[in-house]
């Protein structure tokens, strides 16, 4: 799964070169803050398509449909329970295409998120060993994502993703049985303009494009 990942060496440049190479780059360079711990429910990068070429956004990470609309993101009052309270920060991609709350987003608007890496913790409670993921290239990871916009009575029009996971494979079988589906450069533009099945993008050998290193 992805619960948990690092922007901190992630550039505009690299964001820019990677993504240019398929279209051009509408929105204009976007300060990037460093975060080695981005949690859910946050607003992180991401890159979609539109009608003049990439924009790049930040969204809340942990999708709110957007049949939501209408309806308060937190509790409108203390005891009322009236909030969001699906966890949607990860989606698999064995159900993706048919669950409820993740179709409509999976069938039309996909996305990206670029990172540096991102970590998984092993062992029992108490004495957990925290494991870094990244690109064994040292390249930005390309997350393959969905999103989808919900205009909320509290925090007004909300655009969200979540990011798709799949079994493990290969040297990451040891440290959790999901991990994120995550792109090459050239497979962005296949991933987010719905051009081919994206059933070849969930093999887990793929897993073994990254490394490993204990980070605490």
């Amino acid at each position: 799964m992805c619960g948990r990942f690092d922007t901190s060496h992630l550039t505009w440049k690299q964001i820019h070169d990677q993504l240019s190479g398929f279209a051009n780059v509408s929105t204009p360079p976007v300060n990037i803050e460093a975060n080695d711990d981005v949690r859910p429910t946050t607003r992180q990068l991401t890159a979609r398509m539109g009608d003049d070429g990439w924009i790049v956004e930040k969204m809340r990470w942990g999708l709110v449909p957007f049949w939501r609309s209408g309806k308060p993101l937190k509790d409108s009052e203390k005891g009322k329970g009236d909030g969001f309270k699906l966890t949607t920060f990860n989606g698999r991609c064995e159900t993706v295409s048919t669950s409820a709350v993740f179709k409509g987003a999976f069938a039309r608007r996909r996305c990206v998120v670029p990172a540096s890496a991102w970590y998984e913790w092993t062992g029992e409670k108490g004495a957990k060993e925290k494991w870094r993921f990244s690109r064994a290239d040292g390249a930005p990871v390309w997350f393959a994502g969905i999103w989808d916009q919900a205009d909320t009575t509290d925090e007004g029009p909300t655009s969200s993703f979540t990011i798709l996971t799949m079994p493990s494979g290969g040297p990451l079988e040891r440290f959790h049985d999901r991990a994120p589906v995550i792109l090459d450069p050239d497979e962005i533009p296949h991933w987010v303009t719905l051009s081919e099945h994206p059933e070849r993008f969930y093999d887990p050998d793929r897993c073994g494009r990254f490394e490993v290193v204990r980070a605490g």
